[in-house]
């Protein structure tokens, strides 16, 4: 049995694919605008000036979301454990607020001694959670070195 399919046909399966295709691309594209995206980068600080010599690491909150995230807890995960290290008290070099509200494409860098587990426990990540309760973590080779070093 052959099957002949005219030029009128094939151009209507071919539209209808490619409608199918780009609905389901929008489809996508519209559930990954709603999500919270929040890029989490821990560093090493180096004092200078006055600052306080302590103050050896920090770490980065970026606002990659669509719309703005409060960003109301930051600090660290340790290896093997539910335990973690939290800045209660973070620096901010802007001397803005805490907890902070990230517009679309902002950023914020908390300042901190390295937080140090009481167990001894090694650093495993940091993290950084939103008033709405989502948590990202993220790490680095800088985050790796510190936990390697024990600094």
């Amino acid at each position: 049995m052959i099957i002949e399919i005219t030029l009128v046909q094939a151009v209507t399966l071919a539209i209808a694919v490619l409608g199918a295709v780009l609905g389901v691309i929008n489809t996508w594209h519209g559930l990954d605008k709603s999500r919270v995206k929040l890029l989490v980068r821990p560093k090493h600080a180096i004092p200078v000036g006055g600052a306080d010599p302590r103050l050896t690491f920090c770490i980065e909150v970026i606002n990659l979301s669509a719309f703005a995230v409060t960003v109301e807890d930051v600090g660290v995960f340790f290896k093997g454990t539910a335990a973690r290290g939290s800045i209660v008290q973070p620096i901010l070099a802007d001397d803005g607020t805490w907890p902070r509200r990230l517009e679309p494409r902002s950023s914020v860098t908390v300042y901190s001694q390295t937080p140090a587990s009481k167990f001894g426990d090694v650093i495993k990540c940091a993290y950084a959670k939103t008033s709405c309760g989502y948590t990202q973590t993220g790490t680095s080779p800088a985050l790796k070195q510190i936990a390697r070093n024990g600094l």
